[in-house]
């Protein structure tokens, strides 16, 4: 096992509290909802509205977690898809920061905390797979 560089520390720690922000955090708030409307005012990013931005964003970063945890801190040897993994993580941390931001501003009326700490979580995991892309430049 090797050790891991700072891109790939980042992606790890930071998409790892991304995946938990996604799933669990209030991403819609909204607290002057009469008791009458059948409307859950804690929404998270995979929930209604607009769902499908925060389930893409969690398979990428799950994709990007996973494969730093087999490939570094594993003996398991992760095939690359085609191009090398320092250039899926660039693409794949560029979508993700790409997909909260879209989500953020498609419904701008009744954000969560959650909204916010998502988006800079998105925007730190697209600052990780650039680390990790310039890591490949780099010589050993």
């Amino acid at each position: 096992m090797a050790t891991l560089s700072q891109g790939e520390r980042i992606v790890l720690v930071v998409g790892v509290l991304l995946i938990v922000d996604l799933l669990f955090l209030p991403w819609h708030s909204a607290p002057d909802i009469p008791d009458d409307v059948a409307f859950d005012p804690t929404r998270t990013a995979v929930q209604e509205i607009y769902p499908g931005y925060g389930i893409a964003a969690v398979i990428l970063t799950a994709i990007m977690v996973l494969q730093i945890v087999l490939a570094r801190l594993s003996s398991v040897r992760v095939p690359a898809p085609g191009l090398p993994w320092p250039v899926v993580h660039l693409v794949a941390g560029i979508f993700v920061a790409v997909l909260l931001v879209i989500k953020l501003f498609r419904e701008t009326e009744i954000l969560g905390y959650g909204a916010y700490s998502g988006v800079l979580g998105g925007l730190l995991v697209a600052y990780g797979g650039w680390c990790i892309s310039r890591e490949l430049d780099q010589p050993a």
